[in-house]
């Protein structure tokens, strides 16, 4: 059974070994700087977590609790514990804890987005057809486009949007790079 350890300051014994793989696991535009993930710890919306299969770290998680609603914006296994199948059991893991869990990959761009769309379907993730794009973590830094996915079903409209504006307003605030609210223009873009 995994165990997770929820990290709540930057000297916490845990933190070094997660940050170490979050810095190896996501590119630095999709990374916050030191003062907004010491912000971000103190949000009570959002958990970090280093993840043990009994004393051995093998990933990490960074999620937010909306009201029904979970947002994933980071998890990662460490890259030499691939393909044991600690992936499927953290994400089932955190799966228990919201009646909706929402989260964001790369456009179907490359085989490795591909892979992991196949991976998030096969874990009963639903890939929403609405026009995403997540703020940059970084000033000077463009916006990304991202695809948006959630469990046990598709977001709809109303989802979508509660979902874009505490992204924007609250998991982006803390990133320190906050961005007005930027909606389709009703009938162009918003699409099922």
């Amino acid at each position: 059974m995994l165990t997770a350890k929820k990290i709540t300051a930057i000297d916490s014994v845990y933190f070094s070994a997660v940050d170490a793989l979050y810095v190896k696991a996501f590119p630095w535009h999709e990374q916050r700087e030191l003062a907004a993930k010491q912000q971000a710890l103190r949000d009570p919306h959002y958990a970090l977590e280093a993840w043990f299969d009994g004393d051995l770290f093998i990933g990490l998680s960074g999620c937010w609790q909306f009201t029904g609603y979970s947002y994933i914006e980071h998890l990662a296994i460490d890259d030499t514990l691939r393909s044991r199948g600690y992936g499927k059991r953290l994400l089932a893991g955190i799966l228990e804890r919201a009646p909706l869990t929402i989260l964001e990959i790369d456009p179907l761009t490359s085989d490795i987005a591909h892979k992991r769309l196949r991976f998030y379907e096969t874990m009963g993730f639903r890939a929403s057809s609405w026009p995403h794009t997540h703020p940059t973590y970084h000033a000077g830094i463009a916006d990304h486009e991202l695809l948006v996915l959630s469990y046990p079903q598709a977001v709809d409209e109303a989802q979508y949007r509660r979902f874009a504006e505490d992204l924007r307003q609250v998991v982006m605030a803390q990133a320190g790079c906050p961005g007005p609210t930027r909606w389709p223009q009703p009938g162009a873009g918003l699409r099922r």
